[in-house]
Order: C-alpha cells, then sequence, then structure tokens
C-alpha cells in the first residue's frame, strides 16, 4: 500500500465515526468531492472497496474495519510523535547531562536540579561528577550539556556564567588558640602547616598567591580534592585550611571558619555551556536561575 498518506487514513477515519460525506467533509474542513477523491484513491491503493455507499449512508466493508483498526494506530503514533516534538520544543520533555563538581554539590545545585524536575518531570536529568578542571572538556567533547563547577570554565565555544563569587575564610579546630578571633591576617600563621588542593586544581595557585603576598610559602602538610576530607583533616590536627564561608553549615562544633583580613583567594562558583547549544531544556534551566 504505498503511497498512502496521512490525509487519506483521516478521511477513512472521518468517514467511519461520522457516518456521511458531508459530515466528513466538514470535519476535515474540506469538500464532499475532495474526500470522495480521497477514499476512491486509498481504495485504488488497497485494490478493494472499503465503504459501502448509498444515498442515506455508508458503511465500512469487511476489509475497511481492518483498515480503520490501522489508521486509527498509525494517527495515534503520529499523533503522539508529534506531541512529543513540541513538547521537546518547548524543554518539557528531552535529557539534561550535567557535570558537577563536588563543591556544587554542596551549594545551590541540587536546589535547582529539583526545581527543574519538580517544573520539567518529563525531562531526564543525568549527573555526573567531574573535576573542574575537566569540565571544559567534557562540554566541548559533548559528553556533558551543561556544567557546575570552581575553576574559570572559560574556553572557545563556550559560555560562561558566575553563580557565586565569595572570599574564603580559614579553618581551624575548635580549640585553636586563635579559633576565637573575629578575623585573622595570613601572616599571623606562618607557623602553621597547611592542606591543599592538589595541582593541577586552579585554587591552589589563587592560595598561594595569597599567601605569596602576605610575605611567605605555606608549609604544606597533605593534600585534598575535596572540602569534606580537608575538614576531616583539620579536626585531626593535621594542619589548617582556607575554605569558602558557604562550607560552613557542613564545619559541625569542631571546626570554627574565621574570616581573613586583608586580600583573600576567592572561591568563584560557575557554569558553562556550549555557545551553540540551542536546547529547550537547556534555556529552561537556564532561565530558572
Amino acid at each position: 500500500m504505498q503511497g498512502i498518506e496521512l490525509r487519506h487514513l483521516r478521511c477513512l477515519v472521518a468517514l467511519a465515526e461520522e457516518g456521511s460525506f458531508s459530515r466528513a467533509a466538514a470535519r476535515l474542513g474540506t469538500t464532499q468531492p475532495a474526500v470522495s477523491q480521497l477514499l476512491k484513491r486509498l481504495e485504488d491503493m488497497v485494490g478493494q472497496r472499503l465503504v459501502h455507499r448509498d444515498r442515506l449512508s455508508l458503511s465500512l466493508t469487511a476489509l475497511g474495519e481492518e483498515v480503520l483498526l490501522q489508521a486509527r494506530e498509525a494517527l495515534a503514533a503520529v499523533d503522539g510523535a508529534l506531541e512529543a516534538t513540541r513538547r521537546s520544543l518547548r524543554g518539557e520533555a528531552g535529557r539534561l547531562r550535567v557535570g558537577l563538581s563536588v563543591p556544587s554539590l554542596y551549594g545551590g545545585v541540587p536546589a535547582l536540579i529539583r526545581r527543574l524536575r519538580a517544573a520539567r518531570p518529563g525531562v531526564a536529568v543525568e549527573m555526573t561528577v567531574l573535576p573542574s578542571t575537566e569540565q571544559p572538556a567534557a562540554l566541548l567533547e559533548r559528553r556533558v550539556d551543561l556544567a557546575f563547577g570552581c575553576a574559570d570554565l572559560r574556553a572557545d565555544g563556550l559560555a560562561r556564567r558566575v553563580l557565586a563569587d565569595e572570599a574564603m575564610q580559614v579553618v581551624l579546630p575548635a580549640w585553636h588558640r586563635l579559633a576565637g578571633r573575629p578575623s585573622l591576617p595570613l601572616a599571623a600563621l606562618r607557623e602553621e602547616g597547611w592542606i591543599m588542593p592538589p595541582a593541577p586544581v586552579p585554587l591552589r595557585d589563587e592560595i598561594l598567591g595569597a599567601f605569596r603576598a602576605a610575605g611567605y610559602a605555606p608549609r604544606i602538610v597533605a593534600e585534598s580534592t575535596d572540602f569534606l576530607t580537608t575538614f576531616g583533616l583539620v579536626m585531626a590536627d593535621a594542619g589548617l585550611a582556607l575554605a569558602a564561608e558557604s562550607f560552613a553549615d557542613f564545619a559541625g562544633p569542631d571546626l570554627v571558619l574565621v574570616p581573613l583580613t586583608g586580600p583573600a583567594p576567592r572561591l568563584v562558583h560557575a557554569l558553562a555551556h556550549r555557545q551553540d547549544d540551542r536546547s529547550p531544556v537547556l534555556r529552561a534551566l537556564l532561565e530558572m536561575l
């Protein structure tokens, strides 16, 4: 039955449900002769009559009933596919692959993802934990569609938006002799050991620059890739550390975060996506920010 088009199937369905050529024509927004031509073309392609006609009524032949069932299934499938496409274009369905650095998991990003899922339940959000340093490559290689990180996230072909920019503070155990100070200069901590992010994390360079400005190089006693491990090391008296103020909620009673006097390293929370990405789902999330 090559050559059958959706208009032929819609014609048969309208005739079956309306029971007359005139009502079928009105439903389809066309004329009775046009309906007759569509039916004749369909019957020619099938090779048999599908409709019994007389002056007062029409009815489907046995073959017509079989073709009607198939026509309804085909039209339902097409209509479903069209609606799915429309939902995707409206950002109500589809997939969004998100790369997350560990620090972003403890900020406002999880709440943002929850809001997207609540507003767009048809969107599948796939999350992957990625170090900030790996996120630009993951975006450009199209392994993720959106990245939340604490690094520069700059690269040709990427769009970037800063979400927060906060000064880092000194993390001390609550029993440290300086824990009660309202603020501290780095120069007062020259004799302390320090827990640092490992190279090549960009934040390490930012922190080391602050120490240079204070007139000395820190004595690095340990390296840590995430702030929860860092907090644990500080509680174990392994050394001091620097962390963003927003992480204070996770410090617990055994740790104190004290602001720095003078210039302090800053932790920039940012997102990035491909400049050429026109995904309605991505646009929907960006509009929530």
